[in-house]
C-alpha cells in the first residue's frame, strides 16, 4: 500500500473532500480509513498542526460536522429573507410553514386522504402478491379452495336472502 502523505491532505481539493466527509456525517475514524490511513495517525497529524502553531487546516477541516454546516446555511438563509430576498423568504416559509405555504392545490384534509388511498392501494397489492404466491405454492393445495370460495363469490351473492331479485 502506497504511503500517504501530510502533505497531499493539506492541499485545497483534499480538505474540501474532508470537509464533504464531515457534513455528510462520517466519524473521524471514517475518515481516516477514507484517507487510507489509521485514526491514530489522524490524531498526530492533528496534535502536530497545533504543535507548531499552524493555520490547522486538517483540524479546521475536521471542525464542521453535518448539523453545524446545516445551521450556517439556515442562518444565512434566515439573513437574506431579513434582508428582502424574495427567493430566500419564499423557500424559508415553503420548508418552515409547509401548512399554509406549499404549492399543492389541495387542503390538508385533501392531502391526508390521498396519503391514505395510497396506504390502502399498497396494502392491497401486498395481500393481492400474498394470494397468487399461495395459489402458485403446490404445497398449499387446500387453501386455493378456500382462497377462491371467499374471493371468487359474485358481489350479489346473499341478497337472495333479503329478498332481493338477481
Amino acid at each position: 500500500m502506497a504511503r500517504v502523505r501530510y502533505e497531499e491532505w493539506i492541499k485545497p481539493e483534499n480538505l474540501i473532500l474532508i470537509q464533504g466527509w464531515k457534513r455528510d456525517g462520517l466519524t473521524d475514524e471514517q475518515i481516516a480509513h477514507n484517507i487510507g490511513i489509521n485514526r491514530s495517525t489522524l490524531r498526530r497529524w492533528q496534535k502536530r498542526e497545533r504543535e507548531r502553531g499552524d493555520s490547522c487546516p486538517i483540524c479546521n477541516a475536521l471542525k464542521i460536522g453535518k448539523q453545524q454546516a446545516n445551521f450556517v446555511i439556515e442562518n444565512k438563509l434566515f439573513e437574506k429573507a431579513r434582508a428582502g430576498n424574495t427567493t430566500a423568504m419564499i423557500f424559508w416559509l415553503k420548508n418552515n410553514w409547509r401548512d399554509k405555504y406549499n404549492d399543492s392545490q389541495l387542503s390538508v384534509e385533501e392531502r391526508d386522504l390521498a396519503k391514505q388511498r395510497a396506504e390502502k392501494i399498497k396494502a392491497d397489492t401486498e395481500v393481492a402478491k400474498a394470494k397468487a404466491k399461495m395459489l402458485n405454492d403446490e404445497n398449499n393445495a387446500g387453501i386455493t379452495q378456500i382462497i377462491f370460495n371467499d374471493d371468487m363469490k359474485p358481489d350479489n351473492e346473499g341478497d337472495e336472502e333479503n329478498g332481493a331479485e338477481t
